[in-house]
This record gives C-alpha cells, structure tokens and sequence, in this order.
C-alpha cells in the first residue's frame, strides 16, 4: 500500500510571514524553500526599518508644521507607508532578470536619494536642535532688525518732514526763551546797580530794560500760543506713525514661526557658518540614504536561491501555457 509522503517543514509564524510579505515573497513558494527563508526573513527586516524611520521621519516632519497629533499621526503613517509600498514594488521587480534589473535598480537609487534628502532633514533638526534654537534666536533678532529698518526707510519721507517742523519750531521758541532771559538779566543787573549805570532801584535805563523784558516775555506767550497747536498736531502724528509701525511689527513678529523652513534656514546657516556640522550633515544624509536603499541592496547581493529558481521556472511555465493555450 503506497503511503503519503510527510510533509516535515515546520509551519511559518506571523512574524516571519510578515516578514515575507514586506520582502514581497510568495509564502506558498517559500515555505518549501527552507534555505531561502532566513533570506527574506533579513530582506523583510529592512524593509521593516525603512518602512517605520520613514515613519518616524514624516512625523517629526508634520510636527513642525501642524499641532493636531491625530494629523500628524495619520500622515506619517500615510507616508511612511507610501515609502513602503514603493520598496514592495521595486523588490518585486527585482525578481526579474536580464535588463528588467537595471530600471529598478537606478530608479531606486535616484528615488533613495532623493527621498534620503529630504527625510534627513528632519532628522539632522531633531539632532541639532538645541543648536538650530539658538540660531534661530539670532535669525529673529537680525529679521527683526531689518524690518525696522525697511520700516524707517519707508516712512522716513514723512517722518523727517514732520522731525523738521518739531525742530524748526522748537529753535524759535529756544531763541525767544534765550531772549527774554537775556533782557531779564539786564533788567535785573540795572535794579541791583550792577548793570551798566551803577544805580539801584528803578532808574530810566532799568524801566528801559523792563519795558523790552516784557515785551519779549509776552511775544514769547504769542508765540507759545500760536505754536502750540502746530507742535500737538505734529507730535500726534508721530505718535500715531509710531503706534502704526509698533502693531506692523506685532504681526510680522507673529509671523516669525518655528517651524521646518525656520528651523531649515538655521540649519541651513550653521552648516555654512561651521565646517565639523557640515561634515556630519553630509555623512548623515549618506546614512539615510543607505537606509532607504537597505532593501535593494539586499535583495541584489544575496545570491539567488531555489526560491528564485522556482519563481523563474513558474514564470516560465505559466507563459508557456498561456502561449499555447488552444
């Protein structure tokens, strides 16, 4: 009586079918393949790194542009799982041989580094923060300064026009101030005989020199009183030109956000400014950029297997059979 042959392959797990799967394998394939399974078991597992610091990455990304945790949550999880399904794909296409490798292969390459700038970014933020911080004190101080700057010259037409005004009108009260004091002086002078007649009390020169203290006195009263308006008009002015530029810069210091250009920008002046984080920003985006391409690599330098025998021969034989289908 013939017997059933016995099947002693040990049944896969859920991790290592998960593993599979990121290593776009086909498990009824692979589990025949003892050889091959520890295989993709390391291809799944970089797939699986890729997959969750492209997560990672996205989500420090959307926390320095949104504030809802759910948002972000929900789009670097969209997105890291985009970068997923991209290396799902190109492992995929990898199966093939001949010329079918080299597209995958250089479009992985090109979408690895480009992707590997990006996501570096954040990263290296995360790194330097305390440093990107500091700099970006500095980089508010300095925006700062210069829309006050950009502000004086804009209004500086007007502002001068009416800083004239102020001063011309405050020279010639000055003067008259200085005039009167001066005929006080000598109306005193000639009451205590110190003046130019040497008599004390109210002689003819010292009535004189009363009559012109007090005719100075009351013009410089005129001319307060015809300059006061003119003076509160211009000093309002500028007051109000003052509140004006005040509440201009409330909103453009409002406006002054931390977040990913902001701290881009001071990353972006502390790489310039300092050559050792320049060397580790470089290094770092080669770090991630071999993250990324983790995956590819090794699927193109492990060697192939019966797995991949097997799949070639179904490939083939399921296009023989579509081919000579009657």
């Amino acid at each position: 009586m013939e017997q059933t042959p016995v099947n002693n392959t040990p049944a896969a797990d859920g991790i290592s079918k998960f593993l599979w799967w990121l290593a776009a394998a086909d498990i009824t394939i692979l589990k025949d393949c003892r050889a091959d399974q520890e295989r993709y078991r390391i291809i799944g597992i970089s797939v699986l790194v890729t997959w969750l610091f492209a997560t990672l990455a996205w989500g420090y990304f959307f926390s320095t542009v949104l504030e809802d945790e759910m948002v972000i949550a929900g789009l670097a999880f969209f997105f890291g799982f985009a970068i997923l399904s991209i290396d799902r794909s190109l492992i995929t296409a990898m199966s093939g041989s001949g010329r079918r490798k080299f597209l995958p292969v250089a479009f992985r390459l090109c979408l690895a580094f480009t992707i590997g700038l990006f996501i570096s970014q954040p990263v290296i933020l995360l790194l330097f923060r305390k440093d990107i911080q500091a700099q970006m004190v500095l980089n508010r101080q300095g925006k700062l300064e210069k829309f006050r700057n950009e502000l004086a010259t804009l209004n500086a037409e007007h502002t001068t026009g009416l800083e004239k005004d102020l001063q011309q009108w405050q020279q010639q009260l000055q003067q008259k101030e200085a005039q009167v004091k001066g005929y006080k002086d000598d109306y005193i002078k000639e009451t205590d005989g110190t003046g130019g007649s040497g008599k004390i009390g109210e002689s003819a020169i010292a009535k004189v020199k009363k009559t012109e203290y007090l005719k100075a006195e009351q013009e410089l009263t005129d001319l307060r009183r015809q300059l006061a308006p003119q003076l509160q008009e211009r000093q309002t002015q500028l007051a109000d030109q003052w509140k004006e530029n005040q509440a201009k810069e409330k909103v453009y210091v409002a406006s002054l956000t931390d977040g990913f250009l902001a701290q881009t920008e001071a990353l972006e002046e502390l790489t310039t400014e300092h050559t050792p984080l320049r060397q580790r920003y470089r290094l770092i985006v080669l770090i991630i950029t071999l993250i990324e391409v983790m995956p590819l690599l090794s699927k193109l330098l492990m060697p192939k297997g019966e797995y991949d025998k097997l799949v070639d021969y179904n490939n083939v034989y399921l296009g023989y059979r579509k081919n000579n289908v009657v």
